[in-house]
């Protein structure tokens, strides 16, 4: 697990990496592709000067070529993604996950890289979102198109998987219709993920419109209304639901702190994704437990 974990770190601070590019280049509507270059110098950047964290550490946050000083954002965003992604393998990857056919494998693994995935989009949605306001359509449409064909794939693997487990073995050839019904009942069981991640994008979709129809759009944006779709087609129910409780009471939380700090003042607004990311977070990775707490306590 521990192999793994570690790989997971590489991985996740590539990633971060690459989606702080993303966001910086979304944010001055730059295009996704293309060489990555100093913003100060415009000195196109070498391979060695992309190696995630360690190249910040061993140039010592400044430009290889001009020597201005970098954003410390860039290495905090590789270390949060790679403690994200090295997490989230850490959890996955466990003697369970050794214990299990090849084929349940194959999908934990597909399930663990889309996770991979929705931090990312996240990461990048958060960080367009503080530093211009805005959640970019051009991050959250992809995001919520691959979110829906993710869902269809995984959905036909598990069903494809559980026909071939059945039909392979002797016993399990008279599970299969017109003999049982017992193939088509767990078929539907294996699609409520999907049914769920629809189902919650639509509820947190009709719930978001209402609140800028009845806000006329001063209570959240149509930014936030696209990452909410995306957090119900990603995490399904009940986390997404979850998610945007957290979200909403993390939001109340620190609004309130800046009132009494002075920092903000009534109608003013702060930006909501990042605690809509907050709250995607942090069902991603507790949000069973978080449930179970909450009905085993009865917190409120």
């Amino acid at each position: 697990m521990e192999v793994f974990s570690l790989f997971g770190f590489i991985l996740g601070s590539i990633l971060g990496s690459f989606v702080k590019a993303l966001a910086d280049r979304a944010v001055t509507n730059r295009a996704f592709w293309g060489r990555s270059y100093c913003e100060f110098c415009k000195r196109k950047l070498a391979w060695y000067d992309l190696f995630p964290v360690f190249s910040y550490l061993f140039l010592q946050g400044k430009c290889r070529y001009c020597k201005q000083k970098l954003s410390l954002e860039y290495l905090l965003v590789e270390v949060l993604m790679g403690f994200s992604v090295a997490l989230l393998f850490y959890i996955t990857f466990n003697s369970n996950f050794f214990s299990s056919p090849i084929l349940f494998q194959v999908i934990l693994a597909l399930e663990a890289l889309f996770k991979v995935f929705v931090i990312s989009v996240l990461v990048a949605l958060v960080l367009t979102d503080l530093k211009i306001g805005l959640i970019p359509d051009r991050i959250t449409y992809p995001a919520i198109a691959f979110s829906i064909a993710y869902l269809l794939v995984i959905t036909l693997t598990k069903i494809g998987v559980l026909y071939l487990s059945l039909s392979q073995t002797g016993i399990g050839r008279y599970l299969l219709p017109p003999h049982s019904d017992y193939f088509t009942r767990h078929a539907l069981l294996n699609a409520l993920p999907l049914v769920q991640g629809l189902f919650s994008a639509l509820t947190i979709a009709l719930f978001f419109g209402g609140l800028i129809f009845f806000t006329r759009g001063k209570g959240m944006g149509g930014g936030d209304l696209k990452l909410g779709i995306f957090l119900g087609l990603a995490l399904g129910f009940p986390d997404s639901f979850l998610a945007i409780i957290l979200a909403f009471l993390a939001g109340s939380i620190v609004g309130v702190l800046l009132l009494l700090s002075g920092k903000k003042h009534f109608g003013q607004t702060i930006p909501f994704g990042p605690f809509l990311a907050l709250g995607g977070l942090l069902s991603l990775f507790w949000g069973t437990k978080l449930i179970e707490g909450y009905f085993k306590f009865k917190l409120f």
